[in-house]
């Protein structure tokens, strides 16, 4: 209840601070359906979604809502298609749960780049926006807005502080996990989000490649007591919050110019700030439950860097193929995140 109410009590503000008035007047009400596939109680759509949703209804003037769907009506791979087609206005939609299509901006996924959600959301955006335009690799959807999760850790049953420890381990990974995984010496389990619960339960997985707000947002916690913290994460998630085109093409130049301004790096920093303190909560429920918290670092941490050092040349060489500078691609991605670090 706690963070419901400071949720609600900084939604004006937030419109305001992006220079948004809440006394506007709109011709009429629209409800806009946003498609979900996280489970309700997850921080991302118990407040993280809705916080960003009430700061545009407040901008709006209560003439521009967002509803979230009660249930899924879609698997997580399946949200891009969702929202092309129609069958939902909006939705999240995580880039490395479909190959192939968004590779240049799967570069905000590398690893050690992301301090955290915050910095790492609203860099992406700036990043990708700037260089590459939404427009190149997202051709049949509207991007509203982009963020990232918090800095990918390892969470397991047995403790892992070193490459020998990572040998055979079963980790559950996303999309973009496999690869790096085995890498690393351990045996890749690639499942959506939702699945992993149920994969370390069963012993199909022994711990997860996660974002500490797993730890209570999927409730980990419950299964996994060793928590691996890599600086910078093993690697971040990019979620594309997008819109089908006609629907916003529907829209009055009053509730389209709402969703440009609470779009873009502004809604970057609202999603991201909310995962940093889905973060937060996932390690306050790690250390109740007794968690072990190690951190990658040193000589060991150099060692991680080099065994995965491929997937830097990997992206860099997808990055060229496409007609690109992958390497000051990559380098500009650095000194955007150092921008917003400051």
């Amino acid at each position: 209840m706690k963070r419901r109410t400071l949720m609600a009590s900084g939604i004006a503000a937030t419109a305001l601070a992006f220079g948004l008035s809440s006394t506007a007047a709109f011709a009429e009400t629209v409800t806009l359906r946003m498609s979900t596939w996280l489970p309700p109680k997850h921080h991302h759509t118990a407040t993280t979604l809705p916080t960003w949703i009430a700061a545009v209804e407040e901008a709006s003037g209560g003439t521009l809502k967002i509803k979230i769907d009660p249930a899924p009506i879609a698997k997580p791979p399946g949200q891009y298609e969702v929202v092309r087609d129609g069958a939902a206005d909006m939705s999240y939609h995580v880039v490395a749960y479909t190959p192939g299509p968004f590779e240049i901006l799967r570069g905000s996924e590398l690893p050690f780049l992301s301090p955290n959600a915050e910095i790492g959301s609203q860099a992406a955006y700036d990043w990708y926006d700037r260089n590459i335009g939404f427009d190149k690799e997202f051709k049949d959807v509207k991007i509203i807005t982009m963020f990232v999760h918090g800095p990918g850790a390892v969470h397991s049953k047995e403790p892992i502080k070193t490459l020998e420890d990572m040998a055979g381990v079963k980790l559950r990974v996303g999309g973009g996990g496999v690869r790096m995984a085995k890498a690393l010496g351990a045996t890749p389990v690639a499942l959506p989000a939702p699945k992993a619960y149920e994969a370390i339960q069963k012993g199909v997985a022994d711990g997860a490649m996660f974002p500490f707000e797993s730890i209570a947002g999927f409730r980990l916690g419950e299964l996994v007591n060793y928590h691996l913290e890599i600086p910078g994460g093993l690697y971040t998630t990019p979620f594309a919050v997008m819109m089908n085109p006609a629907k916003f093409d529907s829209l009055s130049d009053e509730h389209k110019k709402v969703l440009t301004d609470l779009g873009g790096v502004n809604g970057a920093k609202i999603l991201g700030k909310g995962w940093d303190d889905g973060d937060a909560e996932g390690r306050a429920k790690a250390i109740e439950q007794n968690g072990v918290f190690h951190t990658l670092e040193g000589a060991e941490l150099d060692k991680w860097k080099e065994r995965i050092a491929f997937m830097n040349a990997d992206w860099i060489a997808k990055a060229d193929a496409a007609g690109l500078d992958g390497a000051a691609l990559l380098e500009d991605f650095k000194t955007t995140v150092a921008k917003y670090s400051e």
